[in-house]
């Protein structure tokens, strides 16, 4: 008797969620419509549909139009994008950045705080916990309406403690910082926390509002003074053992470099294509190349990363020198990438967004030189379309996924 009404009850939440998705992709729709797409009776469909009309998942929102043989108008349904709110944040090295999203993951409200180097966690949590009720407050919602709050953090993390096991932006942290247990003593709404390495929320944009969405595998590498990668296998966000997965920054890709990585090795990935490196070697070569536009006549310490890039795709000589030793680099990194992970594609996120089409034009080309026949032709490398916001929009995205499971 017992399975047997543990079936039903399972049944009766299978039927719940097919319907809910369905809603949530159709916009407005009758039960006599739902009927014909799903194998269930009108009078299954109408409980269900009561059911999410009182928990304001579901609203009615006009009469439709009456059959050819009259009778009474059909109400016609659309799920409630503000029926909850989900908010995601993403803690890096300088700054705090948060958002409120209805349930469709349309941003409501953003702000951002600046973060000290190397900022006490005290000072730290203080701006989570004052961001958090600045989104709400806001944007005037009902608080029981707010489902979760994921927060992404720049280091390795523990995702099942919702640790942050260290993170070199923060080494006055120390090891093992239980993030989500600190800020659920201070949060005052009773809601999931969910604390998770801020890649791993990037490429989950990609995957629900970015490139991604019809791709079941996908790689997307945060690409600027540091290096790390979100990976999705089959679906699902991969993590590892040691939660290590992503770190592709600390893989060596040149064991004779004079490069020394932060993490103390030589030739890695992070540290062959960092913007500091390139920066720094234009620096070098500012007497051999004074006339170079990367320059324009000012103080070569003066100079950012898109000086380099706008110079290079203008034809500049010394630009395209350090262009392409970057694009050497990067394609031996994502040729190994693809051979570990073989993705459908790599998506390009960060500061080398803005690199233009000569360094993703000559990556493609030295990423089909090196690696396998079969794997050239399939995995598209491109660009990130997600902008600054893809960490914090993944982080409220996945609040809303792990509602709606």
């Amino acid at each position: 008797m017992m399975t047997s009404v543990r079936k039903q009850k399972t049944l009766k939440q299978i039927n719940r969620k097919v319907i809910l998705h369905i809603l949530r992709d159709s916009g407005e729709i009758s039960v006599a419509d739902l009927s014909r797409e799903v194998n269930l009776s009108k009078p299954t469909l109408m409980t269900i549909i009561n059911y999410y009309l009182k928990n304001g998942l579901v609203i009615n929102t006009r009469k439709g139009d009456s059959t050819e043989e009259g009778g009474k108008k059909p109400n016609i349904y659309k799920f409630n994008e503000d029926g909850g709110y989900a908010v995601g944040m993403i803690i890096s090295a300088n700054k705090l950045t948060a958002v409120i999203t209805n349930l469709k993951s349309k941003i409501l409200y953003k702000t951002s705080v600046p973060l000290k180097t190397n900022e006490g966690f005290d000072g730290v949590l203080k701006k989570i916990i004052d961001s958090y009720n600045n989104l709400v407050n806001n944007t005037n919602i009902d608080r029981k309406r707010l489902v979760g709050l994921a927060i992404g953090a720049y280091g390795i993390t523990n995702f099942t403690k919702g640790e942050v096991i260290f993170s070199p932006h923060f080494p006055s942290w120390g090891k093992d910082l239980n993030l989500k247990e600190k800020i659920l003593e201070q949060i005052p709404d009773e809601i999931p926390v969910i604390v998770d390495n801020h890649s791993r929320f990037q490429v989950f944009a990609e995957k629900i509002l970015g490139l991604a969405q019809e791709k079941n595998n996908i790689v997307a590498i945060q690409a600027g003074k540091g290096l790390v990668a979100g990976v999705i296998i089959e679906n699902e966000i991969k993590r590892g053992n040691h939660y290590l997965i992503g770190e592709i920054g600390h893989m060596i890709v040149d064991p004779e470099a004079r490069e020394i990585c932060a993490c103390g090795g030589k030739g890695c990935f992070e540290a062959m294509v960092s913007t500091n490196r390139i920066l720094r070697m234009a620096r070098e070569k500012h007497k051999e190349y004074p006339d170079s536009i990367i320059f324009n006549g000012n103080n070569p310490d003066t100079i950012d990363i898109s000086d380099v890039f706008t110079a290079s795709n203008k034809g500049d000589e010394l630009a395209l020198d350090l262009m392409n030793d970057a694009i050497k680099w990067f394609g031996i990194g994502i040729s190994n990438i693809i051979l570990m992970y073989d993705p459908q594609i790599v998506i390009i996120q960060g500061i080398f967004t803005k690199a233009g089409e000569y360094f993703i034009e000559n990556l493609r080309k030295i990423i089909n030189k090196i690696s396998l026949f079969s794997i050239k032709r399939e995995t598209e490398i491109k660009y990130s379309e997600l902008g600054d916001k893809a960490g914090v929009l993944g982080a409220a995205s996945y609040v809303l996924s792990k509602y709606f499971e």
